[in-house]
């Protein structure tokens, strides 16, 4: 079980902090997402925790992630209907690092290569990056002890970018 401090990754908010527990009726753990003045409060039921709450990504799997980026595959899936595309991808982003990686790497092939085929990419492929490169972004700041734009930085002096310029 989690303890109150301990930082965690939510499926759908990202990056929280356990900040205390309650017993009844049901024992649930109060979360804090974000911080400073966007800071939120959720709670989340104690029992699925194990299952679907998970520590960020340590320190040197974060590195090996940032620095092994130009080895990383893309993901393969595709589907005719871009629902379902999206969807598989969503998936993937709330596992977290390295999935959500993978996933910004795959976006930014999809858009680059809808655009050199002079098309306009998919609502869904940017909005898919967006969310897995905050998602990224946020979890490998933990990992590292810094903020996400010194996480961006580090990328981008190793020649690559989580942005949406691919």
């Amino acid at each position: 079980m989690f303890s109150v401090g301990e930082r965690v990754m939510h499926p759908g908010q990202g990056l929280c902090t356990v900040v205390g527990f309650k017993d009844s009726p049901t024992p649930m753990l109060i979360l804090e997402t974000g911080s400073g003045r966007g800071a939120t409060r959720l709670m989340y039921p104690a029992a699925q925790a194990e299952k679907n709450l998970h520590p960020p990504v340590g320190r040197e799997e974060a590195l090996a992630v940032i620095d092994g980026y130009s080895e990383l595959s893309c993901d393969t899936f595709t589907d005719r209907n871009s629902g379902l595309e999206e969807t598989h991808f969503k998936k993937l982003v709330k596992h977290g690092v390295p999935d959500s990686v993978r996933v910004v790497k795959t976006m930014r092939a999809r858009i680059a290569d809808a655009e050199a085929r002079s098309k306009k990419p998919s609502s869904y492929l940017v909005r898919v990056l967006r969310d897995a490169r905050e998602r990224s972004l946020e979890e490998l700041a933990c990992a590292l002890d810094t903020t996400p734009e010194d996480v961006e930085a580090m990328f981008v002096s190793r020649g690559h970018a989580l942005d949406d310029e691919a």
